[in-house]
């Protein structure tokens, strides 16, 4: 980033506030469409993510944030997932894989959370987890659970659940909206149109976005001796579609189709300084990371006295994807071997779900509902293996596997709303699952222990919520959560990651975990706050253990050396406290603001006698921030001033009552960065907006973990959003 640009966007800035205008009295912080932007009204937005019935924020039992439409466009971000970094207990998780961003949440993996793009489960049967393959043009808002949520949302719900909305056509006949944006820090840019409107009954909304980002600007230092992080690149394209209809003779009737097309080309950066003994390189690739997806939604309100609302939705989505890694290793001075392994995998999901709302009485308000999903993944692996001794000449040895396995998942959910009194009230809930798994074909002689079996088992929930004086919400929170081992783990040895082979486990058992948490929500004269104290425990985590322990027993009786099984190893205690807060001071335009997390978390190694402290999980991290809104005759006018920083991260590995850290270098130290935002809204209606981020003005070099990237140095990003 050259040392201009500080100049030129403060020039920018200065010219958007020196714009003529007067304000109007009384409407300073609200938009308008009369949306308020006063920080005590936060809290009354109101969500179905928790509870699956309609509530606000401040009373609902679980740890839930919402980000909508206007702070999406006024972050700019290139994902999803960036929408979503300065959440608490919320990491973003795209080491290797620069265009394949995915959410961690309080220090579970991205294996552990669920994603839904409009209430339906995007799956990704792959052991570094779901990636979000959404443009943030085509998204209404994003609700965000953290903690355990099997109960409502299924497997995986261990960590969280994010729950994305796209957008519906516009309230008029036609309209068309165009936005875009440079980022400086990757030479990159993102562009996307998308025509909508609403004809009668009819509404409908088509999204074309497309991006291109280069290799990412990092400051020269311990990952880059030239500016730029090598393989880094990655372009994405998206095209969707949305048609609705309302229907029936009080219009409370809603059938939507939504189609999605997505598709990614990605490089893949490695840490040079990661290489443990005998590597000396490794590299990865994904070309190719495609997913189409169609599905229907019907919702019915106000149906009856009992029956109050009727939700039916059903989808059928095919994810292609092709991975390769490259492994070099050199065991002696005279032996090097290289390790070459590709995988084309297609992933088919289709399922659905029912919900029935009762209120069954004034103080009790029930749903019921069952859910059907059907995964189907073929594989086909690929692994060439070339040995070279001394001066003879190198073999090579090519092996090659297809397999064929489905995972069904059949359940039953119930929840029930106690209004204990106008102040209190309980909420409990259950659910049933059933699954079946199966490795259908293979060109592999099938085992006994490898053809269909099933698990069965319940899970549950109780939360309570106590309003205390209108201001305060006090919450108490008990959740569980499960994930079934993916279809990879279950029946597919791959040689992925550390070049080793893993050894498939069709005798793996579900993970599971129990969450804990209290609460505290407020909001008055212009405060909001809002507090979280969780507690975590997880059992029967999936970990691979070397064949060559002294659980080799459970490793096949062709088990090559050096080779590993996927295993339910671990277990994981989890707890922190998660803090957001804002407060608009009195008669300014101004509102002061933070967001922190504050977490700890213990992984047991009961295989091999040791455990793992803190996970690369920092224990302290936050965004502290003054913001500046003001609303005028002919546009708005907002700036940004904010602190990202986060304490250091690393993994500590205790065995024998001894500290060392797990892979030697793989510790990042503490660190802030400065950042400047503001744009400006402009028009009657604001349907032309411009958006300038100065990000890392210090220009710091800092890497936030080892799940993520060395972060960019400074940089720009300038975003623009037009309607017509």
């Amino acid at each position: 980033m050259k040392s201009s640009t500080p100049t030129l966007a403060a020039l920018v800035l200065l010219a958007l506030a020196s714009s003529p205008c007067s304000a109007q009295p009384g409407d300073l912080h609200e938009t308008p469409d009369g949306e308020s932007r006063d920080p005590a009204t936060r809290l009354d937005t109101l969500t179905v993510m928790g509870t699956r019935t309609q509530v606000s924020v401040k009373n609902n039992p679980v740890s839930v944030s919402i980000v909508g439409r206007q702070e999406m466009e006024r972050q700019s971000a290139d994902s999803i997932a960036e929408l979503l970094r300065d959440l608490p207990g919320v990491a973003i998780v795209d080491a290797t894989m620069p265009g394949m961003k995915r959410i961690r949440m309080r220090g579970e993996s991205s294996r552990r959370v669920t994603v839904l793009l409009d209430g339906q489960e995007i799956t990704d049967h792959s052991t570094y987890g779901t990636p979000i393959p959404i443009d943030p043009s085509n998204v209404e808002r994003i609700e965000v659970l953290r903690g355990s949520a099997s109960v409502l949302y299924g497997g995986k719900a261990i960590g969280g659940v994010i729950n994305i909305i796209t957008r519906r056509g516009a309230p008029v006949p036609f309209e068309l909206e165009a936005g875009g944006s440079l980022y400086s820090g990757s030479d990159g840019w993102q562009g996307w149109l998308a025509p909508s409107g609403t004809v009668g009954d009819l509404d409908y909304r088509v999204t074309v976005s497309m991006d291109r980002h280069h290799d990412r600007e990092v400051p020269k230092g311990r990952y880059s001796d030239t500016g730029k992080l090598d393989n880094s690149s990655f372009h994405n394209g998206d095209v969707a579609l949305h048609l609705g209809r309302t229907f029936g003779e009080r219009g409370n009737h809603y059938l939507a189709l939504k189609a999605n097309k997505h598709w990614l080309d990605t490089e893949a950066w490695t840490d040079p300084t990661s290489y443990e003994y005998p590597v000396t390189s490794f590299g990865i690739e994904m070309p190719r990371r495609d997913m189409n997806k169609v599905g229907l939604q019907y919702e019915a309100v106000d149906l009856g006295p009992v029956l109050r609302k009727l939700h039916v939705d059903a989808y059928h989505q095919n994810v292609a994807r092709l991975f390769g890694n490259r492994v070099t290793m050199q065991p002696t001075p005279m032996v090097n071997v290289g390790i070459t392994s590709t995988s084309d995998d297609d992933n088919l999901n289709y399922g659905g779900t029912a919900q029935f709302d009762l209120q069954i009485s004034p103080s009790h308000y029930a749903i019921a509902g069952f859910h059907y999903l059907m995964d189907d993944l073929d594989t086909d692996k690929t692994t060439a293996t070339r040995t070279a001794i001394g001066p003879r000449p190198p073999t090579t040895l090519l092996e090659r596997r297809r397999d064929r396995a489905s995972l069904r998942t059949v359940s039953a959910f119930a929840q029930d709303e106690w209004s204990l009194t106008p102040t209190v009230k309980l909420t409990g809930g259950a659910r049933w699952y059933h699954v079946t798994s199966a490795l259908d074909e293979s060109s592999e002689e099938i085992r006994p222990d490898q053809r269909a079996r099933t698990t069965a088992d319940w899970v549950t929930s109780l939360g309570a919520t106590w309003s205390v004086a209108g201001d305060a919400t006090l919450r108490a929170l008990y959740s569980e959560g499960y994930i079934m081992p993916t279809l990879l783990q279950l029946f597919s040895d791959n040689a992925a990651g550390r070049g080793a082979l893993t050894y498939a486990n069709p005798d793996l058992a579900p993970e599971t975990s129990r969450n804990f948490e209290l609460g505290l929500r407020y909001q008055d004269a212009g405060m909001m706050f809002d507090a979280a104290l969780y507690l975590t425990r997880a059992r029967d985590f999936i970990t691979s253990a070397s064949c060559g322990d002294r659980d080799r027993g459970r490793c096949p009786s062709t088990a090559v050396p050096g080779s590993y099984l996927y295993v339910n190893a671990d277990r994981a205690t989890s707890y922190g406290l998660e803090l957001q807060a804002e407060y608009l001071l009195p008669e300014t335009a101004f509102t002061v603001y933070g967001s922190s997390a504050l977490a700890r978390r213990r992984l047991e190694l009961p295989v091999t006698r040791q455990e793992i402290r803190d996970s690369s999980l920092p224990h302290l991290s936050a965004r502290l921030g003054l913001r500046y809104d003001e609303i005028f005759t002919r546009h708005d006018l907002w700036a940004d001033l904010f602190v990202r920083t986060a304490t250091d991260s690393r993994q500590i590995l205790v065995a024998d009552g001894a500290h060392t850290l797990v892979q030697n270098g793989q510790a990042f130290p503490g660190w802030a960065t400065l950042n400047l935002s503001g744009g400006v809204a402009l028009g009657q209606a604001r349907r032309q907006k411009i958006a300038l981020h100065l990000e890392n003005l210090l220009d710091k070099g800092y890497r936030t973990s080892v799940d993520e990237l060395p972060a960019q140095g400074r940089n720009a990003v300038l975003s623009f959003q037009m309607a017509f």
